[in-house]
């Protein structure tokens, strides 16, 4: 009993402490701050929530009136502060009114609240200067919020005179920068403090600014609270939610479509809770006017507004369950949406037409069932007539939005009324001749009807009427078929072949683009390669595809690796494999002889392997079926005929294809080191394997090359006895029709450097020949017998075919080595192996040697082979500039460039029309061809430079100013093709350096040059032959408007009168040419062009303005 005294006696001590502290808070101001440390000090026992609590009310009313009189005094000296402009404010002031907010959270925490008069009056002070707290405190700014939101939630009396401030800091709160969502569940848990708000009063505007950025602010679109708090706005005064709307609609063009469908949500909330004059004003001047400009807006463009406004309403729809909504979307489309369907305006048709389909059924709850009938009928009828409609866009938003209503009410419509709209799709819209879109969209529709699944015995019926679209002009239109085939593959209760006959599959497949040929791998894979079956029905399979169609063939099994597992194909190879072996075996009468290896004495591991199979073959089965393991009935062709169809060459080669195929696809996958037992068995069963093949298939070139292809991938102990022989075969006149395969499979071989060494031989040779025919020219050697008469000198074959040779006719085998090395070249295997030869760049020099021939020969006719080894030492130099980190070669380039300048545009210059030149105008014969020829080639490489950006500014001067010189010689208007690519190039380079920031120190002026001289020798050829100027016009046409509109783009950005830009070029052209040719470029141009343009325009093109502004 004595300690519970004690402990009386000493809280009876420090509340007597804190409360002569506050009392004197006034004089010590330090006193009051410490006993707000103690509370604040986690090594402190000093609790201000109990000590409140343990007050007394005769204490607390008196805590309360000191605590008043001290905020009062604080609030004085800052005002004070504030009226003299002391820059530097004491801080003390503002950590008394700090620790005032303390006491009044600890007792407004209280369980048992007691609030006397002083205490309400304290924090309505603290309420009064909250706004003017914001540059001083934010600290103290949000915890007075915090206080009010408190004091507003425990409904303690005087909270209605605390929410006008506090309302216009969280609204401030949630608008600046940095603001969370919790500050909008701040503001929401008040919300019904905006009630007390007087939005009839002037001193409310302010408020109104702020909501009506709140209901566009990202924040409160992404969040729950957000959204209901924008939808509560509308019920806060019947005139501001006109004002909130248009706030709204301004944005619309720009949402993305997550904030759109925001937006529809929060339209949606605010019609459900509305009642009186409020429902009425969202229903006539919100959603009434959102479907009316839904109705007459565009929809064209990548943000089209009409689908940002149907994205909107289509809210309302996900919600037409709830009463109400039918009802109300069939009223406020009364007015307008039937009469829009009738316009001549086809976009305002189409817009009506895509809000009908949306809302179907339109109906009115409250009439009788004939008048029900009647609305329902009427809308029937309007389909049918949109389905018939003379508008493109028209018909393709009905056959859509039909086929949407069909799959989605089928039970609902009259089994006439479906059979009805399906015949229009499939016999009449699905052969539209005027429109790709109106049969591709019969084709996504189709796709919609299915996914009900009551419309499959139907659809059974009718899809095989439109098998013939697989075979559409239009590619767009074949795949949206595809995509319907694979839709019906998914449902198994149609089959896809009863549709369209793989026969007609396999031809598109064999003709058609990468995109269509994947769709139809897609359709196909699980018939001609399912996952589980026999061996003998993989074979069948495989040989019934390569009979039906073998391109085909090829390309199926190219895009089946990726359907198909790797042991999968594994295990189909190797099955292949054995079945073309005991073919080769039957064939030879069982007896495989093995050739000999490449080594000494002993047999190599090549040899021995081989005799290993020749062994397992003598004595292995007679038959296919017995290898296939199959059980009787378990095939479907007979024995016989499997043994007929596998005796056809033509059936093995593509077996061989097959394997080689698959084999190339898989190669990645089967470098992967959980692989490596799959790659070790095939790699060891066709190293077997190969040298009976090889024996076997001697004189047959198709299976030889798959052979070839086929062993590249095997490592070099498979195949020494192969090596000796291709490259034998590789230096042979007849081995250009397989050096592919050759190439690749020697270069896999590690035999890289005598390919190279093959080829420089080869090259050198025709040098050598070509040197000494000129030669022989040089010193009178050349000696032509003529002809009189017609008549015929005895041996003149002899001769001609001499004199041929003397005047450096080239041979085979000089453009053959050009063609494997053009080949390789572009092959991005070989090309990576070659690059780390060192005999392969020195092959360039050689090359080189063509530019001297070719300037200086004085023969009747330039060899081919010169212009081919010119084309190939200019690629070389320009893979050498690609690996070469200092872009030393670069040189090189420049070299050709002045060479051709010096050497070959002169013979362009110098050389004159003839009428056999006139399929090319200004390419002369002779020299002068030839001298267009390397010009047209160096023009070709130099744009592919451009683009992949193996240029800077000063080799696009260059090359631009190459351009220009080889331009303005007798060839140009035949180089125009070429220079607008060229052009086209450096524009887009510049371009790109503009969008992403990079310097550029060149800017246009390269490709102002190119434009330049190209609009000059087009405005010189406007004045003569039209029929020359239209085919070359029609040509470059494309390639010079995008040129354009890519420079008028970019100078927009960059506005600078130093620089020459592509719009300066531009409007000197346009001066000199003619309206109606300017007409073309103009047209497709102008679309491009915003205010800001034509602005630019007119300030630096006064005297060219009018031209544009007429045309």
């Amino acid at each position: 009993g004595n300690i519970k005294s004690q402990v009386c006696r000493d809280m009876t001590t420090k509340r007597q402490e804190v409360l002569c502290v506050v009392e004197k808070a006034v004089e010590s101001p330090q006193d009051f701050l410490n006993v707000i440390r103690k509370h604040a000090s986690k090594t402190d026992s000093f609790d201000l929530q109990e000590f409140i609590q343990s007050l007394p009310k005769k204490q607390h009313e008196d805590l309360w009136k000191h605590l008043s009189g001290l905020t009062k005094t604080t609030i004085e000296k800052l005002a004070a502060a504030f009226s003299e402009e002391i820059l530097q404010l004491d801080n003390t002031l503002l950590n008394i009114l700090s620790g005032v907010v303390s006491f009044a959270r600890c007792a407004i925490d209280q369980d048992t609240l007691v609030v006397p008069h002083m205490f309400t009056e304290a924090v309505q002070q603290l309420h009064d200067i909250l706004l003017e707290l914001s540059d001083l405190d934010g600290d103290l700014q949000n915890a007075i919020s915090l206080l009010c939101e408190k004091w507003w939630s425990k409904g303690v009396e005087g909270k209605n005179e605390l929410m006008p401030n506090t309302l216009s800091y969280l609204v401030a709160r949630t608008l600046s920068t940095g603001a969370k969502q919790v500050d909008v569940k701040r503001l929401w848990a008040v919300r019904q403090a905006f009630l007390l708000l007087d939005f009839d009063d002037p001193s409310a505007g302010i408020m109104k600014t702020m909501l009506l950025s709140c209901c566009v602010h990202p924040l409160y679109l992404r969040c729950d609270q957000g959204r209901k708090l924008v939808s509560f706005m509308f019920g806060l005064h019947p005139a501001f939610v006109e004002d909130l709307h248009q706030s709204i609609k301004r944005v619309i063009p720009y949402c993305s479509r997550a904030h759109l469908k925001a937006y529809g949500d929060i339209y949606f909330r605010s019609w459900r809770f509305a009642s009186g004059p409020y429902l009425k004003e969202i229903e006539d001047k919100c959603l009434q006017d959102l479907m009316y400009c839904a109705v007459h807006s565009s929809r064209y463009g990548t943000k089209s507004l009409f689908s940002a406004l149907r994205l909107l309403l289509g809210q309302f729809q996900l919600q037409r369950n709830h009463k109400g909504v039918t009802e109300m979307f069939t009223r406020l489309y009364k007015p307008f949406l039937w009469r829009s369907l009738k316009v001549a305006n086809a976009c305002v048709r189409a817009n009506a037409a895509a809000l009908l389909f949306d809302g179907f059924p339109l109906c009115e709850p409250d009439v009788g069932k004939e008048e029900a009938d009647e609305l329902l009928q009427r809308q029937f009828d309007i389909m049918r007539d949109l389905l018939q409609d003379s508008g493109v866009v028209v018909r393709v938003t009905a056959i859509l939005g039909v086929c949407k209503v069909v799959s989605t009410y089928w039970e609902m419509i009259p089994a006439i009324v479906i059979k009805t709209f399906l015949q229009e799709l499939v016999e009449n819209l699905a052969w539209d001749t005027a429109s790709v879109d109106v049969r591709v969209a019969v084709m996504q529709g189709l796709c919609v009807v299915l996914e009900n699944r009551m419309s499959h015995h139907l659809m059974k019926r009718i899809l095989p009427l439109i098998h013939l679209r697989i075979h559409d002009t239009s590619e767009k239109v074949r795949l949206a078929f595809l995509d319907l085939l694979l839709v019906v593959k998914g449902l198994g209760t149609i089959k896809f072949w009863s549709i369209c006959p793989v026969e007609h599959l396999l031809a598109r497949m064999e003709l058609d683009s990468i995109p269509v040929v994947k769709r139809i791998t897609a359709l196909l894979v699980e018939s001609f390669q399912p996952s589980q079956t026999s061996k003998l029905k993989q074979l069948e399979n495989c040989i019934a595809l390569i009979e039906a169609n073998p391109n085909a063939a090829r390309r199926f099994y190219h895009l089946a690796v990726g359907h198909l597992s790797l042991d999968s194909i594994v295990h189909f190879i190797l099955n292949l494999l054995e079945v073309v072996v005991e073919c080769a075996k039957r064939s030879s009468g069982g007896r495989v002889s093995v050739p000999p290896t490449n080594g000494g004495g002993d047999v190599g591991v090549a040899s021995e392997e081989a005799m290993d199979l020749e062994e397992d073959i003598e004595n292995g089965q007679d038959d296919i079926g017995h290898w296939s393991g199959a059980e009787e009935g378990d095939h479907s062709v007979s024995q016989e005929e499997l043994d007929l169809k596998l005796k056809d060459k033509t059936i093995i080669t593509g077996l061989l294809e097959t394997m080689v195929i698959l084999w190339e696809g898989s190669r990645e996958n089967l470098q992967q080191s959980k692989a490596k037992a799959l790659r070790g068995r095939l790699v060891e069963t066709v190293g077997r394997s190969l040298p009976i093949l090889f024996d076997q298939f001697k004189g047959e070139e198709p299976a030889r090359i798959a052979l070839y292809l086929l062993s590249s991938h095997l490592p070099k102990k498979h195949i020494t006895f192969l090596i000796k022989d291709a490259l034998t075969s590789l230096s042979s006149p007849h081995g250009g029709q397989e050096y592919g395969s050759l190439l690749v499979a020697l270069i896999s071989w590690g035999q890289r450097d005598q390919v190279v060494k093959i080829i420089g031989s080869m090259v050198a040779q025709e040098f050598a020949q070509l040197k000494k025919g000129e030669e022989g020219r040089g010193g009178g050697g050349e000696h032509v017998v003529p002809v009189k008469n017609g008549g015929r000198k005895r041996g003149g074959l002899g001769k001609r075919s001499k004199s041929k040779e003397q005047s450096g006719g080239s041979s085979v085998q000089g453009s053959l080595a050009l063609d494997m090395l053009s080949w390789m070249m572009a092959h991005p295997y070989c090309m990576g192996e070659l690059r780390q030869a060192k005999q392969f760049w020195e092959l360039s020099s050689t090359l080189k040697e063509s530019m001297a021939l070719i300037a200086h020969w004085s023969g009747q006719t330039t060899p081919p082979f010169l212009t081919k080894a010119f084309t190939c030492h200019m690629k070389m130099e320009m893979h050498r500039l690609v690996d070469t980190e200092d872009r030393s070669s670069l040189q090189a380039i420049y070299d050709i460039m002045d060479w051709c300048v010096a050497s070959v545009v002169p013979l362009l210059r110098e050389s004159r029309m003839t009428p056999r030149a006139k399929r090319r105008e200004g390419c002369p014969d002779h020299k002068g061809e030839v001298a267009y020829v390397v010009v047209e080639r160096e023009m070709t490489l130099l744009g592919d430079m451009v683009m992949v950006g193996m240029t800077g500014a000063g080799v696009e001067m260059k090359i631009a100013a190459f351009c220009d010189i080889v331009m303005a010689t007798a060839a140009g208007p035949a180089l125009i093709p070429m220079a607008c690519k060229v052009l086209y190039q450096l524009v887009e380079v510049s371009s790109r350096c503009e969008l992403e920031g990079i310097h550029s120190v060149g800017g246009l002026r390269p490709a102002a040059i190119v434009l330049k001289r190209t609009l000059a020798v087009l405005q010189g050829m406007s004045l003569g032959t039209q029929d020359t100027f239209g085919k070359v016009w029609s040509q470059v046409r494309p390639c010079l408007v995008a040129a354009m509109v890519m420079g008028v783009r970019l100078h927009s950005l960059s506005l600078s009168s130093q620089e020459v830009p592509v719009f300066t070029a531009l409007v000197e052209g346009v001066v000199q040419a003619t309206v109606g040719r300017l007409r073309e470029v103009w047209a497709p141009m102008s679309f491009h062009l915003n205010y800001h343009m034509c602005i630019t325009l007119r300030q630096m093109f006064p005297d060219v303005w009018k031209t544009f502004h007429c045309l």
